[in-house]
């Protein structure tokens, strides 16, 4: 009897068997599943792109402004920069006349910042040029930079300098270009209105005036009207009395017309009062 059941069971199994072939071929067969690409998947070097962004530094501590200026709030230096400039001199009388043929000496002064557009006392001269004078009074010179003083020991014959004394010019930067001067007396007597005239009889001169040039106008022998090519207000209306010319008011002023017309000042001059 054990036969006939080990032989039954053997047919059961193949009946599953083909109940399972039959349903794996049927039409509702789902579709095979694309594999999804590995998370690990390399990415070629040459088809990277970085992400990192750069950003700007501030400079250190200590650094130096852009450009070629110095930092405003750096005091000069103790000496010139190295470099050279230009010196034009020009030799002229009082009314600015050219004095040619001028010898002139220019000394580089030591112990000097030409920043300061000052000479201390105690300097010492460090280089010395020579030149003279052209027909009309001009003469140009190329000098390292520095402060230097300018004068004449052979003045034109009849003539004097005024003021007496060494002038002085000043090179601060490379590529500059300045003006020195040295004026003369024009020999024998001059016109009341000429500006030597009156740069010689007004008593009351501020200093820095006296190396400037003067300019007269409206002037009638009596009064004038005078300025000076400097920085500031140097205008001022002057009198000529027995002693030469005065100074009546300078500019600005608070002087008004009724007692200017009083003193003697002509009509036309009342443009310059102002009440």
């Amino acid at each position: 009897m054990a036969r006939p059941r080990v032989v039954q069971k053997m047919l059961v199994l193949a009946a599953v068997v083909l109940v399972g072939s039959a349903c794996g071929t049927g039409s509702d067969e789902r579709p095979t599943r694309t594999p999804l690409p590995s998370e690990t998947t390399s990415v070629p070097v040459a088809a990277a792109t970085s992400t990192t962004t750069s950003r700007p530094t501030s400079p250190p501590p200590g650094t130096p402004p852009a450009g070629n200026q110095p930092p405003t709030d750096q005091p000069p230096p103790a000496d010139p920069p190295p470099g050279t400039g230009t010196a034009v001199v020009r030799t002229i009388t009082l009314s600015g006349a050219p004095v040619p043929n001028v010898p002139v000496t220019l000394r580089l002064l030591q112990l000097c910042n030409p920043a300061t557009h000052d000479i201390p006392p105690n300097t010492t001269e460090g280089l010395r040029r020579d030149t003279v004078t052209d027909q009309n009074g001009s003469a140009t010179l190329s000098l390292p930079l520095g402060c230097y003083s300018l004068d004449t020991n052979t003045p034109p014959p009849g003539m004097t300098p005024f003021p007496k004394g060494m002038q002085s010019l000043f090179l601060q930067y490379p590529g500059l270009t300045v003006d020195g001067e040295l004026r003369f007396q024009e020999s024998g007597p001059q016109p009341p209105c000429s500006a030597q005239t009156v740069v010689l009889e007004l008593d009351d001169l501020d200093a820095h005036l006296l190396s400037a040039n003067a300019t007269v106008s409206e002037c009638d022998g009596q009064w004038a009207f005078v300025a000076w090519d400097s920085p500031g207000d140097s205008a001022r209306l002057i009198r000529r009395a027995a002693t030469g010319w005065t100074t009546y008011v300078r500019f600005p002023h608070d002087v008004c017309w009724t007692k200017a017309a009083a003193d003697g000042v002509p009509a036309r001059m009342k443009e310059h009062f102002t009440c």
